[in-house]
C-alpha cells in the first residue's frame, strides 16, 4: 500500500475490512460444505458436482477477500457474495415451497448481500480506487 500524507500508509475503510473478514467467513463456510459434498460423492455424482461448485465459490470468496485486502479490486469479493446470497434466496424458497423457514439460510443471504453493499460503499470504493492505480516501475 502507498504511503499516505507524513509517510504513514493509508487505513482500510472499515466497510472494506468488514466485507473481506465475511467473505472470508463465508469462503471456509464453502470450502468446509464442498468437502463434505466432495466426500459424499462416491454415493452420488451429483454431490460430486455440487461439491466441486461450492469449491469454487469458496475460492472466489478467499481470493476477493485477498484482493480487497490488497487494494486491487473488489469484484471477486462481490461476485462470491453475490452467489452465496443468491443460493441461499433460492434456499429459502425452497424451504418456504416445503413450509418451513431456514434460519441458516437467511443468515447467508444477508451476509452475502451484505458484502456486496459494503464493498460499493463510498469509503471502500474510494479506496480501491485509489490503489488500483498503476504503479510505476
Amino acid at each position: 500500500m502507498p504511503p499516505g500524507p507524513g509517510g504513514r500508509r493509508a487505513p482500510r475503510p472499515l466497510p472494506l475490512l468488514a466485507a473481506a473478514m465475511c467473505g472470508l467467513l463465508l469462503g471456509l463456510y464453502a470450502l468446509m460444505y464442498a468437502v463434505a459434498l466432495l466426500a459424499a460423492a462416491r454415493l452420488d455424482l451429483v454431490l460430486g458436482i455440487i461439491g466441486i461448485v461450492y469449491l469454487g465459490i469458496a475460492v472466489l470468496c478467499v481470493w476477493g477477500a485477498v484482493q480487497a485486502l490488497a487494494g486491487r479490486s473488489g469484484r471477486m469479493l462481490v461476485a462470491g457474495g453475490a452467489v452465496i446470497a443468491v443460493l441461499a434466496a433460492l434456499g429459502i424458497v425452497a424451504a418456504l415451497g416445503q413450509g418451513q423457514l431456514s434460519l441458516w439460510s437467511v443468515v447467508l443471504l444477508l451476509t452475502g448481500a451484505g458484502i456486496v453493499v459494503l464493498v460499493n460503499r463510498p469509503a471502500a470504493r474510494t479506496f480501491l480506487a485509489t490503489h488500483r492505480a498503476p504503479r510505476g516501475g
